[in-house]
């Protein structure tokens, strides 16, 4: 049973290029990587909303011409996943490849603090040193100064860089 009401056909997200012509299809439901220019990796989930438009992870729905226009002008390639990356129930949706490190971002909506940040080397396998997180915007924070501070040889220390949301205790 399909879960989307636009498309109760289960019909295929078509996705193109600039000049019209197909590159592939995927599933409704289904997800793509991005890579942009410098490298970085997004995977999105994407949503079908017609035969012309596309729902890419949880943005905007666009016209399949838009989205491959924007992608060109960005300079990004985009292609099909075949099975996002999950690791202790944290799905990866972004990497950066910093010189013999890769920094990701991951999400597990049924975790406690379910947006991680982790770091890998290119000479072994795994994730280590996970900074967790219960806000998607500190995440990506952490996500992008990790990667920075990597690139230019900068110390970060996320604990000093995060600032604990005030509760208003005003009675």
């Amino acid at each position: 049973m399909n879960e989307n009401k636009n498309n109760p056909g289960n019909k295929p997200i078509i996705f193109i290029d600039s000049g019209d012509n197909e590159l592939f299809r995927i599933p409704d439901g289904g997800y793509i990587t991005i890579t942009h220019s410098d490298g970085e990796q997004i995977v999105r989930k994407c949503g079908y909303h017609g035969e012309c438009h596309v729902e890419i992870g949880n943005n905007d729905v666009l016209h399949i011409c838009q989205f491959a226009e924007l992608m060109e002008k960005r300079g990004s390639i985009y292609a099909p996943c075949p099975e996002p990356e999950v690791v202790h129930g944290y799905m990866i949706t972004d990497r950066i490849p910093v010189r013999d490190k890769v920094f990701v971002l991951a999400h597990n909506p049924n975790a406690v603090q379910p947006f991680v940040t982790w770091q890998s080397r290119n000479d072994r396998p795994g994730y280590d040193w996970g900074h967790y997180w219960a806000d998607r915007s500190d995440a990506r924070t952490d996500y992008f100064r990790r990667a920075d501070a990597e690139r230019t040889g900068k110390p970060y220390d996320h604990t000093e860089a995060y600032t604990p949301k005030k509760r208003d205790d005003a009675r």
